[in-house]
């Protein structure tokens, strides 16, 4: 009878640590999704894009990188409309391709205030758009240590 309830105590804490084992573990999450809440800036950056038939040519990066204003050197490289090309703007939008919404407010100012017409400043955004999304297409990965 002794043996009778050892060997039930024994199988009795073998399945309970059986048990407590299987109730651990957790499922491992293998990617963390990435937040669905963009800027405001991104969904400014997608509606140009949309605008000139493009959206499926944005990467994915631009979620992140999209900003709104100009960067601080703006106004030197376009110091008067001369400067302000097709080819120049999109070899800037390739080294600064998150600012295209800023360009955006740039080009609606000028235009209102008659420095180019409205088809010239769709050129020069459609350039700004293209030179960014090809810098952020070759945007290159981080390298971990």
């Amino acid at each position: 009878m002794r043996r009778l309830v050892i060997i039930i105590s024994i199988l009795l804490i073998a399945g309970c640590s059986a048990i407590d084992v299987s109730q651990k573990q957790q499922p491992i999450e293998i990617l963390e999704t990435n937040p669905t809440n963009y800027s405001s800036a991104y969904n400014q950056y997608i509606a140009i894009a949309t605008y000139f038939g493009q959206q499926a040519d944005v990467p994915y990066i631009a979620r992140f990188r999209a900003k709104e204003g100009l960067p601080s050197d703006f106004k030197k490289s376009f110091a008067s409309l001369s400067n302000l090309s097709t080819s120049a703007v999109f070899a800037y939008f390739e080294k600064y391709p998150e600012f295209v919404v800023g360009m955006q407010a740039y080009l609606n100012a000028i235009i209102r205030g008659g420095y180019i017409s409205h088809d010239t400043g769709k050129r020069l955004l459609r350039n700004a758009l293209q030179g960014s999304i090809k810098s952020l297409k070759t945007t290159p990965l981080p390298t971990l240590n």
